[in-house]
């Protein structure tokens, strides 16, 4: 009589090669499914079970083990939230990382430039927001998770900082690279919303912050799934 196989600590995702528990049925980085067959899942739980029940085995798996690397996501955020609370202290806060972002900020006025307008005032910002995203995507594509969790993050800091040149259009303290006219002082006029500059500018910075912490919270918990802690 064969012996039964042994069922893997862990099982790499078929879509993004993230390695999940086998009793997993989503993938925990990209939650597509793994494909693991039902049989497969439920030896794995009742071998989870068995081994956390009084008597199971004393030793435990690789994958329960505290690991280094997720630690090191812990201070990862910890590192990225305080950096978050600088917007948080100062109303104007521009970050080194803006510098990148004002680069592609002029790039959109230039590449959509022959569209109009109000599409090439627009263009700075959407060239503002748009690089990230490309970023992410094309990270995301190679299974580079922590990298594109990091591109979230940083699609989520460009639109903070969207939020303060929006905040601004009424304002214009704010310095504007090679002077000429104020991009929101336009938009919002265009769009009707020039009286509602603080209630944009709100808006923005909630909808930043919101893509903020949902990049914590991916990077945290892919962490977790791929080595999860055990704090027993």
């Amino acid at each position: 009589m064969e012996a039964p196989e042994e069922i893997p600590a862990n099982i790499p995702c078929p879509y993004c090669g993230a390695a999940n528990p086998a009793e997993n049925e989503f993938c925990g980085a990209c939650l597509n499914r793994t494909h693991v067959p039902k049989e497969v899942r439920a030896g794995a739980k009742a071998e989870k079970l068995l081994r956390s029940a009084p008597g199971g085995s004393a030793a435990a798996p690789e994958r329960d083990r505290p690991a280094a690397r997720s630690w090191g996501r812990l201070v990862l955020i910890a590192a990225l939230f305080l950096f978050y609370t600088r917007w948080l202290a100062n109303d104007n806060y521009f970050s080194p990382l803006d510098y990148v972002n004002l680069a592609f900020h002029e790039a959109g006025h230039v590449f959509l430039g022959f569209f109009g307008r109000f599409i090439s005032v627009l263009g700075g910002t959407l060239f503002q927001l748009l690089l990230p995203a490309v970023c992410l995507a094309h990270l995301a594509r190679r299974g580079s998770n922590l990298g594109w969790q990091l591109c979230l993050f940083w699609t989520g800091q460009s639109l903070l900082n969207v939020s303060i040149y929006a905040g601004d259009a009424i304002k214009q303290a704010l310095p504007l690279v090679g002077g000429g006219e104020h991009d929101w002082t336009y938009l919002l006029t265009e769009l009707g919303l020039i009286a509602h500059t603080g209630a944009v500018a709100k808006f923005i910075f909630l909808c930043g912050s919101a893509v903020i912490f949902w990049s914590f919270y991916l990077i945290s918990r892919d962490a977790k799934t791929r080595e999860p802690f055990n704090f027993g």
